[in-house]
């Protein structure tokens, strides 16, 4: 009888676990969809940005500034991602279509950038859907 209570008992912890379990393993941890501004290089003196990355970029590691962030997938922060990536060298391995990365790669010191794209909990790679120059937010726009 108490062989019969145990395996009742196990059979009902395993029941309520292996269908998240069983779902996890299926579509593995949740996409985060990161967009990054800022700009390559190092930051003037002084001068602290939201987050100072190193990101690789096809054969190159470039130094990002970060200067404004957003989660738009989720609710997690974009500080929260950036605390899981700090302790590795690069903190991002970007992946994608040649052309992004190489807009990355090519770009010079003080070029600033809008780098979209999906990061996945416990992984450094970011997945590229968007690489865009833009300008300074002091700049005004040309018509």
């Amino acid at each position: 009888m108490k062989n019969v209570a145990s395996l009742a008992a196990a059979v009902a912890i395993v029941s309520t676990l292996l269908p998240g379990a069983v779902a996890d393993a299926r579509t593995g941890p949740r996409l985060h969809t990161l967009r990054l501004e800022g700009y390559v290089g190092d930051p003037p003196e002084g001068r602290r940005e939201r987050a100072d990355l190193r990101i690789r970029a096809g054969d190159k590691d470039v130094r990002f500034q970060v200067t404004g962030a957003t989660v738009t997938s989720s609710d997690m922060l974009p500080s929260t991602i950036f605390n899981r990536v700090r302790p590795y060298r690069p903190n991002f391995i970007l992946r994608g279509r040649r052309e992004l990365i190489q807009r990355v790669e090519d770009a010079a010191p003080g070029d600033r950038l809008r780098i979209v794209g999906a990061w996945r909990p416990n992984s450094r790679d970011l997945m590229v859907s968007s690489v865009e120059a833009t300008k300074p937010a002091s700049e005004p726009a040309k018509p």
